[in-house]
């Protein structure tokens, strides 16, 4: 969780940075937070439910694995949040538009 909370800021800072103030690229952004700026394909804007669900995503990864790592199951949970992760990154690149470019 700690680990966590430490990464949220870096992340975020990341992510809005790689935007550019519109008119970076967003790849970085798509990477670290899909689920967000799937909303934005979906709603045509980032919404702010979506904005807080960035800022709260990283902890919530790290409540997720410190509650696996009480029961054992540590590396099941990890495996889980990276490709549940990853298909979401993949389906914002495949749906992604001019908008992200």
């Amino acid at each position: 969780m700690i680990v966590s909370l430490i990464v949220t800021p870096i992340a975020l800072l990341l992510g809005v940075g790689s935007a550019g103030a519109g008119h970076g690229d967003y790849r970085l952004a798509m990477i670290l937070f899909p689920y967000t700026l799937l909303s934005a394909v979906i709603f045509d804007s980032i919404t702010t439910p979506f904005i807080i669900l960035a800022i709260i995503q990283f902890p919530l990864y790290g409540i997720a694995l410190g509650h696996a790592n009480e029961k054992g199951r540590l590396i099941w949970m990890s495996i889980l949040l990276c490709v549940v992760h990853g298909v979401a990154s993949t389906a914002m690149f495949l749906v992604a538009n001019e908008n992200f470019s």
